[in-house]
This record gives C-alpha cells, structure tokens and sequence, in this order.
C-alpha cells in the first residue's frame, strides 16, 4: 500500500525547481512537435510531396503528422514502463533529448528534390522517434507536478505543464510567422522554414540543463524505500525473464487489469480538447489556404491565444480545485461545440478581430477549461505504482485517435464534401459528444482518496467486519 495523501499535505504549494524543470522541458518539446504542424500546412506540401494536388499533397503532409501520434503511445508504454520502475526524473531527461535530436534532424533534411523519395521516408522516420518521445514527455512532467503537490492544489499545479505546450506552440507559431513576414515566398520555401526547427538545438541543451537537476517525486521516493517499485507495488522484476512473462508483468498490463474503466475514460475524455486543438489551431490554417485566404490573421491570432492560455488554462486548472474536474471539463466541451460552425464562417468573412475572437473562444476558453481540468483527473484515477504507465497509454491512445488524426482527416473530409467545411464541423461535434458524455459517466476525483488507499480501506473494513 502507498500512502501518499499525508506527505502530500506537508509539501509547499509551490516548487519553483519543479515547476520550473517540468514547464520549460514541456516548452521545449512542444516548440518541437508544434513546428511539424505548421510545416506541414505551408511548407511540407510543398517541398516533399510536390507532385500531387495541393490539397492532396497537403493530406500526405499530414499523414506524416499523425505517423507521430501513432508512435505516441508506443512511447507511453515504454517510458512509463521505465518511470513506474526506473524512476520519473530519467524519463523527463531522455524524452527532451530525444525530441530536440529529431527536430534539429528535420531542419537539416534534404528536400524531394535533392534526393528524391528518401526526404519523405527520412521525415516520416523523424516524426516518428518525435512522438516516440512525446509519448512520455508530457505525462512525465504532470506526474512528478502531482506527485508533489497537496491535493488541494493537484488542478492548479499539474495544469502548468499545459502552459509549455502553449508556450511551445507560441514560440513556434511566432517563429514561422516572423520567417514568412521577413522572407519572400521562395526563400522561405528554399531555406527560411529550416530556421525554427534549427533553434531547437539550442532550446533542448538549456532544457537539459534545466531538467538534471529535477528531484525524483516524493511518492516515488517513498515506493523505493519500501524496498523496490516492485516490491512496492506486488509486481515481481522483470528484468532478465522471457518476453511473454516481462509484458504480462509489466506494468502496462497491470494498469489494464486493475483499471480497465479508467484507462477507457482517459482515451475518450480528452477527445474535445485533442479535436479542438488540431483542428481550430492547425487544419485551419489549411482551411484558409484553401479558400485563397491571406493565413496571417490565423497565424498570429494563434499565438496570440497561445500566450492567453497561458493564464486561462491554469486559471481552469485552479477551478477544478473548487468546483470539481467533472463541470470544468465538460463546459469547456459544450463551448467546442457550439462554436464549431460560427468559427469557419468568421475565416470566410476574412476579419482579422472576429478571428482572433473566434480563436479565443475555441482555444483559449473551450479547449483550455478542458485542458486545465483533466490531467489531475486522469492522475487521480490510479494509484502511483502504475500512475506513469496508465496515464500515459491511455491518454496518448486517446490523442491518437481523436487529435494526432485529425489536420489529415479534416483535410480529407474537407475533399469528400467538395470543399464545404460540413463534415469537419460534424466531426468535432462527435468529439465534444464523446467528452461530455465519458466525463458524465466517470466519478468525481476531487478530494477523492488515493485509489490504493481506497482498495486497502476497503479490504480492512472487511476483516473487521464480524
């Protein structure tokens, strides 16, 4: 048993090394994974799938955009394997390295012209090792904010890692909209978009930097002075076992067996907010280009938003503390959907205020009071033994399939209804339905008890039961 809740209660509410290592690591890595999106509306189209139809080539771009979701949960298992056992603190240090090689990797690649079809087979195979380690990026740096937070303040402190995905998509958005306001047309196709992804080298050395010096969690600490992380958790070593018996061991299937209604709710609650973001903050970009619409209103309203968000998202995380993860969560899911069709009539108008306002309701309200809300949701569902691993499979299925495919199949239903926008506002209305009624359905974790304290009352109650 892991008794976490009184320690917790003894921690300051605010860690600035923490706080620090986990929000600037996620910036990083999100500067990183964010830059692929943008490219690969204004520039991947172009210079690595040249011969097809815009449109078309812009969907091929974004199939190598979703090859990194699907990595994603590949990563989750992987590394939360290793930060269930290992420790979170080396997860954290791999991911960023990881991400920062890839990116850098990607501005030095060759072009379809250069060398011919290896580009897109290079740049599929960099997108790839990019989710690989976003798999374990983003859940590594909510679970050591959790795990050192009082309970009281789990929805505040473990929304901070969401302001580095801002700040990430921020630094990025402003990066290619500064290279295409400097840079002519050709010279920003020939050599300018390479810059933003260049800059990554240097943003992933201080990161490290930042990041070596990060404490493992306290609850971690606590499983291994009771012996080991197995021992701790009633999960025999794996190390040196046949395969077969290292995966029925593992903790990914421990995570499976002992929550399979939780691991469900996490794949389908964040699908507003995974839906949401991809299509309001990158298919519509491609939407704009389709219309023969100027895409700087987009471009800046998106960053602009970004840096809104990074007050709205905590504020929404501080919310859940008071009122519950349940209601913040799904109002933010009915604001996606009723926005959703009056959002693409305002790009047909072309005003730049009216974007920028249509931008902040989607994003920087709907989306954000969904993703402020839920990482200390999901985190509350399972107890620490298989917190990483469970948190981290589960949430990156659920990114895979209702966000990583999304730019590609909006684009593809944007081609199926001849251009008419119709089929993309169904589909984030299926995925605002499917938060609201997942969330619905799941227990309220505000205030609730450790899951493993939970089960070890419950066996207690029982012996003593007469």
């Amino acid at each position: 048993m892991t008794h976490t809740g009184s320690s917790a209660t003894r921690r300051p509410v605010f860690q600035p090394k923490v706080a620090l290592a986990a929000v600037f690591g996620t910036t990083v890595e999100w500067y990183d994974f964010a830059l692929y999106g943008t490219a690969a509306a204004l520039v991947f189209n172009k210079i690595y799938f040249p011969d097809s139809d815009p449109l078309v080539g812009t969907v091929l771009a974004y199939g190598t955009f979703a090859i990194g979701f699907l990595a994603r949960p590949l990563g989750g298992a992987y590394f939360g394997e290793r930060g269930d056992t290992q420790g979170r603190k080396g997860v954290l240090v791999a991911t960023l390295l990881m991400m920062g090689l890839a990116t850098t990797a990607i501005g030095l690649l060759p072009t379809h012209a250069q060398i011919g079809v290896a580009a897109p087979v290079l740049l599929t195979l960099l997108r790839f090792v990019q989710g690989f380690a976003a798999g374990g990026e983003k859940t590594g740096a909510l679970i050591i904010l959790f795990e050192n937070a009082p309970p009281k303040w789990r929805g505040l402190l473990t929304s901070l890692p969401a302001i580095g995905t801002g700040t990430g998509t921020l630094l990025s958005t402003g990066a290619f909209a500064l290279t295409t306001g400097l840079l002519s047309e050709d010279a920003f196709l020939t050599w300018g978009w390479r810059i933003p992804f260049l800059l990554s080298a240097g943003l992933t050395f201080f990161g490290l930097w930042v990041r070596r010096s990060l404490p493992e969690t306290a609850e971690f600490q606590q499983v291994r002075q009771a012996g080991s992380a197995a021992a701790a958790s009633g999960l025999s070593a794996t190390s040196g076992r046949p395969l077969r018996q290292r995966i029925a061991e593992s903790r990914c299937v421990a995570a499976w067996r002992r929550y399979p209604k939780e691991m469900l709710i996490v794949i389908g609650a964040g699908a507003a907010e995974n839906a949401g973001y991809y299509v309001f903050g990158t298919f519509s970009v491609t939407y704009a280009e389709d219309r023969g619409l100027p895409t700087a209103a987009l471009l800046s309203g998106i960053s602009l938003v970004a840096a809104v968000k990074l007050v709205t998202v905590p504020a929404f995380g501080a919310l859940s503390d008071r009122v519950g993860r349940r209601p913040v969560s799904i109002g933010g899911a009915l604001v996606l959907l009723a926005a959703a069709w009056p959002f693409f009539t305002v790009i047909d108008g072309g005003h730049t205020w009216a974007i920028w306002l249509a931008l902040f309701l989607t994003l920087g309200i709907g989306q954000s009071a969904v993703l402020g809300s839920q990482p200390a949701f999901f985190a509350e569902l399972f107890d620490t033994t298989v917190r990483f691993s469970a948190v981290g499979i589960a949430n990156n299925i659920g990114t895979v399939l209702t966000g990583g495919l999304a730019p590609m199949l909006a684009s593809a239903l944007l081609l199926w209804f001849d251009h008419s926008v119709t089929g993309v506002v169904v589909f984030i209305a299926l995925m605002s339905a499917l938060t609201v009624a997942t969330v619905a359905l799941a227990r309220e974790t505000r205030g609730a008890a450790d899951p493993a304290e939970e089960t070890a009352s419950r066996k207690e109650n029982l012996q003593a039961a007469p």
